[in-house]
């Protein structure tokens, strides 16, 4: 693992296969540091160690407007429409609070390989895609963990 500084944030770089190889679709060569891929940039805090705090909407911020059911020829699939803050201005480190709206609008869905879907999405599709429509969320898919969810760009 690498740390260095971009602008004003601090950015951790993962160095977990060879150069030039592909580790999936939300990955990128990051050339200030030889041989790695970013597989998570987070701004965690400011050089010299200063906290970021993060800003919470004054509104309370929902995340997830609805869920929806959808017919999928391999199975049950979910489609959850996120609100506006949800996608482009709440942290990535609130999925659990979002999390916990999609469960409670769709208790069913509450399994370790969906909760790990949706956290992939927060992660990384809400930036490679931020005007997706929904996140779908597929019943089907093989409960593998998170990171082997994230290779596979969040459809293992």
């Amino acid at each position: 693992m690498s740390i260095a500084t971009a602008g004003a944030a601090l950015v951790v770089a993962v160095s977990a296969t060879a150069a030039g190889a592909a580790m999936g679709p939300f990955s990128r060569p990051d050339t200030s540091v030889p041989d790695a891929h970013v597989i998570a940039v987070r701004v965690t805090a400011w050089p010299g160690g200063s906290p970021v705090e993060a800003e919470r909407p004054a509104a309370g911020g929902r995340y997830v407007e609805n869920v929806e059911w959808v017919p999928d020829p391999h199975g049950r699939r979910l489609a959850v429409y996120p609100t506006d803050h949800g996608r482009y201005q709440a942290p990535a480190g609130e999925w659990e609070a979002a999390w916990a709206e999609v469960t409670a609008l769709e208790p069913d869905a509450d399994h370790p390989h969906m909760r790990d879907q949706f956290r992939c999405h927060v992660d990384f599709a809400r930036i490679a895609e931020p005007d997706k429509p929904s996140w779908n969320l597929e019943m089907w898919r093989d409960d593998v963990g998170y990171f082997p969810t994230v290779m596979a760009g969040c459809n293992p």
